[in-house]
């Protein structure tokens, strides 16, 4: 992967920890450009893989879906998934799916609390 990779305004890039930072708008307009960067990532056999998720703004559904889809996939060709700063609405829906529960569980870090509490 390149160091730095603008895919309609999504940005794929690595930081010093190794973890892929992907930043910008995801919509359905380029959904599946990043579904297709997640396949391509290079990942050690039996390896982990982090992405922090921080500067990502998911816009609509079909973003949504496709995000979560493209996350079962890549956890399925990994040992350990982490996802750091993930957005709230991905949160809650990886969770109405099953994908963090039970031994393949996608480990959240620092989920982003975008969405007003409602106190």
């Amino acid at each position: 992967m390149d160091a730095e990779s603008d895919i309609s305004d999504l940005i794929f890039s690595r930081n010093s920890e190794g973890a892929t930072n992907v930043s910008g708008g995801l919509r359905e307009q380029n959904a599946s450009d990043f579904e297709s960067r997640l396949k391509t990532l290079v990942i050690e056999a039996g390896g982990s893989v982090t992405l922090d998720l921080r500067g990502l703004d998911i816009e609509d559904g079909v973003a949504l879906a496709t995000c979560i889809n493209a996350l079962r996939e890549l956890r399925a060709r990994v040992r350990r998934l982490v996802l750091r700063g993930a957005p709230q609405m991905l949160g809650h829906n990886l969770y109405r799916v099953g994908m963090l529960e039970g031994p393949r569980a996608v480990e959240m870090v620092d989920m982003r609390l975008d969405e007003p509490s409602g106190v």
